[in-house]
């Protein structure tokens, strides 16, 4: 859930995130933390959610790489939920995907269900709330002695809270660093609508969004820097995360070598997927080009392409690092369906 890199608004040396598809306003801030259950990366696959036995989160998602899965018993709905704090008379929107037995989505103030199926389904509902309510307990259940579920990409959407100020965001961690940028990531906030990004003890960015990663670049190849994240809402800030330090790849004198021995299989229509030998000194990456046009960039030595138009296509890869590119790979052919 929410695996997009965070749009930010700038203070001082440039943050980034990777090109969007097309500038579309963003979405509203998701008010669920780990909402996608993608904490599990960082071995705690229930943050911020208060879970019944039998629940967990499982490879294999809506989308990301993880979903909450839940067995029900004969005494238990194998139910998680959260309680987020909200503003008194306001409108909220809430919606998540879910597959397998019966599965419940809902707050004290409404809620909705999917009879069970082997497909990923949406449900939604919405609801207002009272002139003193201050916070809402998020739930998703499956039912009594019925079959697993799975829970996925929850989105609770509205205005944050004017009165409660969010927790601080836990599990920041450096990932994908090269020689000028790093990502990164954490468990965010309920209630939070944007995240404040400070670098080495100074505010460097404030988020646009919700969304627990950003990539900050402009860095110096070999420097090493402290970062730490506050959640933010129109009630305030919260205190700093923990910190993590990022240490960013050593300058190369040389571009790196071309990558060997690309292949590409194609495991499900519209999809094909990549990979070939690591290259020592490409610490800044790869590019993958398909057709002679550059159309994606990856940390490590392989990559699933998806959308892929139906037909004949051929694909190389290059290397990076400080230096410069590398030359293209061999080429490999591949026919999408």
């Amino acid at each position: 859930m929410h695996r997009l890199t965070a749009c930010l608004v700038l203070v001082g040396a440039l943050i980034v995130a990777p090109p969007a598809a097309s500038a579309a306003v963003p979405p509203p801030p998701d008010l669920l933390a780990n909402s996608g259950f993608e904490s599990a990366a960082h071995g705690q696959p229930l943050a911020r959610w208060t879970c019944d036995a039998g629940t967990t989160a499982a490879w294999g998602g809506h989308s990301g790489q993880y979903s909450l899965t839940g067995t029900p018993t004969l005494t238990t709905t194998a139910e998680c939920a959260q309680s987020v704090p909200v503003r008194p008379s306001a409108t909220y929107a809430l919606s998540g995907w879910v597959r397998g037995g019966y599965a419940f989505l809902g707050t004290e103030l409404g809620g909705t269900w999917s009879p069970p199926s082997g497909q990923w389904t949406r449900l939604s509902v919405t609801f207002t709330t009272g002139p003193t309510t201050t916070a809402v307990r998020v739930h998703v259940h499956g039912w009594y002695a019925q079959a697993a579920f799975a829970a996925d990409d929850l989105v609770l959407s509205g205005p944050d809270s004017r009165t409660t100020v969010p927790v601080p965001p836990i599990d920041l961690a450096p990932s994908e660093t090269t020689s000028h940028s790093v990502r990164l990531t954490w468990t965010g906030s309920p209630g939070a609508s944007r995240y404040r990004i400070h670098q080495d003890g100074v505010l460097r960015a404030t988020t646009a969004d919700s969304d627990p990663s950003v990539v900050v670049t402009g860095l110096a190849p070999g420097s090493s820097h402290v970062f730490a994240v506050s959640a933010v809402n129109t009630a305030g800030e919260s205190a700093l995360s923990g910190p993590v330090t990022a240490n960013l790849m050593p300058a190369q004198d040389a571009p790196p070598y071309a990558p060997r021995s690309l292949i590409a299989t194609t495991p499900a229509p519209g999809q094909v997927w990549l990979a070939w030998e690591a290259v020592q000194t490409a610490g800044d990456g790869y590019q993958v080009y398909r057709d002679g046009t550059r159309i994606a960039w990856s940390y490590g030595p392989a990559y699933l392409a998806v959308d892929v138009p139906a037909g004949e296509h051929t694909y190389e890869v290059t290397a990076l690092n400080s230096a410069g590119e590398s030359p293209r790979s061999n080429p490999v052919t591949v026919t999408a369906t």
